[in-house]
């Protein structure tokens, strides 16, 4: 595996400009009441639009940088970071001395490439769920309940109600 110098970048999805394109159709149909009194409205979705092109979380061999809109980035070393966390659809950079920092541009479902980025630093754990899931075989009874097995257990789960008078559900 060759290791990468270059930074990697995280931005917001830019089909997010179509969603602003909208919202400035919309806000047209209401300032054309009174332009006068509500063209400043324009400036929601111009925000927004300015927040889309500029905001960005980078990744490279000295740590995570966050570039926002209205305030100065925020940047931790490798070294002083605790982990990931997410609140609400927020990443966040937990850093070892308590605070935390958004991650602009990052997502959980962006964990495997964050992953890749930090070369490892940050741990993909949806990807790790996901392979230990696809190992196991759901046992669907016949109340609807759903157990995940692994295939040894499974294997004496059917050895158990192959005999008569054993129960129908799985050791737990």
């Amino acid at each position: 595996m060759s290791q990468e110098t270059s930074p990697q970048l995280f931005r917001p999805d830019r089909t997010h400009l179509l969603s602003a394109g909208i919202m400035i159709c919309i806000v047209l149909i209401g300032i054309s009441y009174n332009p006068l009194l509500l063209g400043w409205f324009l400036v929601f979705p111009l925000v927004f639009i300015a927040w889309v092109l500029k905001v960005k979380t980078v990744l490279n061999e000295d740590g995570i940088s966050a570039h926002y809109l209205f305030s100065k980035p925020k940047s931790a070393s490798w070294d002083s970071i605790a982990g990931i966390s997410f609140r609400g659809s927020k990443a966040l950079v937990e850093r070892k001395d308590g605070t935390s920092f958004s991650l602009p541009g990052v997502s959980f479902s962006s964990l495997p490439k964050l992953e890749e980025a930090s070369r490892g630093r940050i741990p993909d754990a949806l990807t790790a769920g996901r392979r230990a899931a696809d190992e196991k075989v759901v046992v669907v009874h016949k109340d609807g309940r759903q157990v995940m097995m692994t295939q040894e257990e499974y294997e004496q789960y059917q050895a158990r109600a192959a005999k008569p008078g054993q129960a129908d559900s799985p050791k737990e």
